[in-house]
């Protein structure tokens, strides 16, 4: 630490200086509720973060003490809720996804049915267009047969 108003952080070599410095509260068990002066650039989950800070006062007072396991027994209670409602956030994702994967195999198996359909209703058109067009065949070779050959019929004799 080279002089009173400016420090330097061990942890990224960056400088500190007081007035860009924030004042915080500790929430640690030991030290909860005490003031300090901190790095603005300071961040829990980071260890590249500087780690500087000076605390403003000389202990934690006793309200200080008697109050820390209640709000660390409530803290418990809500990271607990939290962990919990993620829990049955990650579950309803998982049956959304699940429904989503269902409901797409239902319309690909609708699509599929579909197009059966179409086929089979195009095989019954082309069935009857082809029932239609041979009685239409008989009936005009019958017709025929009637006005050009008379009502006999002609037997095919071997020679």
């Amino acid at each position: 630490m080279s002089s009173t108003t400016t420090y330097e952080s061990t942890s990224s070599g960056h400088m500190c200086d007081m007035d860009r410095c924030v004042e915080r509260t500790s929430l640690s068990i030991r030290n909860f509720g005490r003031r300090f002066y901190g790095c603005q650039q300071w961040s829990p989950d980071s260890d590249q973060a500087c780690k500087f800070f000076k605390w403003l006062d000389k202990n934690t007072c006793p309200r200080g003490h008697a109050t820390t396991p209640l709000v660390h027994k409530r803290f418990a209670r809500y990271k607990a809720e939290a962990i919990a409602t993620r829990k049955e956030r990650d579950k309803a994702h998982a049956r959304e996804a699940e429904a989503r994967e269902l409901l797409w195999i239902a319309k690909r198996k609708a699509e599929k049915t579909k197009l059966a359909l179409q086929i089979a209703e195009d095989k019954v058109y082309k069935y009857r267009l082809a029932l239609f067009l041979s009685w239409t065949v008989v009936g005009v070779y019958f017709v025929f047969s009637t006005v050009l050959g008379g009502h006999g019929h002609t037997q095919l004799r071997l020679p």
